[in-house]
């Protein structure tokens, strides 16, 4: 990202140089209010148009007095008054563009200095002992916020100080070149100086806030980015610990426990399968928009308790049209096969085995995997095992779902796979609940 030190000068102010070329040096982001200097760019508009309204409500008082009095005479009063009241009017109009105004405020401000500069010539030094102060004086606060918008802070206080004292004994000086007022000239000076820092601090106090918030903002983007990441990292490891279990660690115990031909067969079927789908880790995400039908879910599932070859009375209740996201549809899939793979593994070969499939008018999701066998005490499962924390559980959390496990010795065993697409929010992780009954 660019910094106003980079972006400006050494004595210009740093105005934002517009939407085109913030965008040629920052990560392009859809929303305006995610721009690393919005709040900035916000302020400075709003003090190019505080400047335009102080400059037109001064300037219509100063073109009254101007046009009542005759202190500046012949050729030189339509010089003084072309040359300020018309550059005030482009400062008037380019308040719609800060750093438009930008130029025209150091037009104005060094005009001004030169022209109380020459008052006293301008004048004849006609009006020094007059204590009704000319016209041109009430000029002298727009020049100082002029000068504060357009440069650096450094520079704007030498101008405020040295202006207002300029024009103060400037005008007091008679034709004879002698101050005759110097307690005036000094009043002058004085004022018209704390008139100017007051503008310049407020101009500065806005800046500085303005900074804060858009340092604010772009931390908690940096950290929300950071956030996202470590999400991915972790559904990431989710994935690929399920996977090594459901196919690797499965495929070897097959083949450890294999001790018929059609044993041997099944284990190279599935050592086959788990090749391909680590060769697959790679391949592109399906679109996140994508979404599958219910009908497709129950399709597996009934592919999977062929593949097993051991009866699983799969029943559905609800609409099987019904669409849920692709990764959802995905996660429900893997995570009830392990559990009836695991039913498979654990349970024994004797007892009823059964998937119900539930969906609700209410857009939840419930896969139901229960059998009648060995069961098991679930706080007795040893955390290092994927096949029920990682393969089940972290994979239906990841996805916002939860898990419900029911188990107990000799009761058999009942996993009850939930998902909402009205309650779970996207892209966060849901609690799992695992209870033993």
């Amino acid at each position: 990202m660019t910094t106003d030190q980079q972006r400006s000068g050494a004595i210009f102010s740093p105005i934002p140089r517009g939407h085109v070329l913030d965008n040629l040096d920052r990560v392009a982001r859809d929303a305006a209010d995610t721009q690393p200097r919005f709040s900035v760019a916000r302020i400075e508009g709003l003090i190019a148009r505080s400047i335009s309204l102080m400059a037109l409500v001064f300037g219509a008082q100063t073109l009254s007095i101007a046009l009542g009095g005759a202190v500046v005479a012949g050729p030189m009063r339509l010089v003084y008054l072309v040359t300020l009241l018309g550059l005030l009017l482009i400062v008037i109009v380019s308040g719609i563009d800060a750093r438009v105004q930008r130029v025209a405020n150091i037009v104005f401000a060094a005009c001004y200095l030169v022209a109380v500069a020459h008052w006293p010539v301008a004048t004849g030094g006609v009006g020094a002992a007059d204590t009704t102060e000319p016209w041109i004086w009430y000029l002298c606060a727009i020049a100082c916020g002029c000068i504060s918008q357009a440069v650096r802070p450094w520079l704007a206080t030498v101008y405020i100080v040295l202006t207002p004292a300029v024009y103060g004994f400037a005008r007091v000086i008679d034709e004879n070149g002698t101050v005759v007022q110097l307690d005036i000239a000094v009043q002058n000076a004085l004022y018209g100086s704390m008139i100017g820092l007051v503008i310049m601090v407020l101009i500065i106090t806005f800046r500085r806030a303005a900074r804060a918030v858009d340092d604010a903002r772009s931390a908690a983007f940096t950290r929300y980015d950071e956030a996202v990441r470590q999400h991915a990292l972790e559904a990431e490891r989710i994935e690929v610990d399920a996977l090594v279990h459901d196919t690797v660690l499965a495929s070897l115990q097959a083949a450890d426990r294999a001790s018929t031909p059609d044993q041997a067969r099944a284990t190279v079927a599935m050592a086959s399968d788990a090749i391909s789908r680590l060769a697959a880790l790679d391949a592109p995400i399906a679109d996140s928009g994508q979404t599958i039908t219910i009908g497709w879910l129950v399709d597996l599932l009934r592919q999977h308790a062929v593949h097993l070859e051991t009866p699983f009375e799969i029943t559905v209740r609800g609409p099987l049209a019904h669409t849920i996201p692709f990764r959802v549809a995905e996660s429900l899939y893997l995570a009830s096969a392990q559990a009836m793979t695991n039913s498979i593994q654990h349970a024994g070969e004797t007892g009823a085995r059964s998937v119900a499939v539930e969906v609700g008018d209410d857009r939840i999701v419930h896969v139901c995997v229960r059998d009648d066998g060995a069961g098991f005490d679930p706080a007795t499962v040893h955390t290092e095992r994927l096949g029920l924390r990682v393969s089940i559980i972290e994979r239906v959390v990841a996805v916002g779902g939860t898990v419900d496990l029911r188990s107990r010795p000799g009761a058999g065993t009942v996993i009850s796979i939930r998902w909402s697409g009205d309650d779970a929010p996207k892209d966060a992780i849901a609690a799992a609940e695992v209870t033993g009954a």
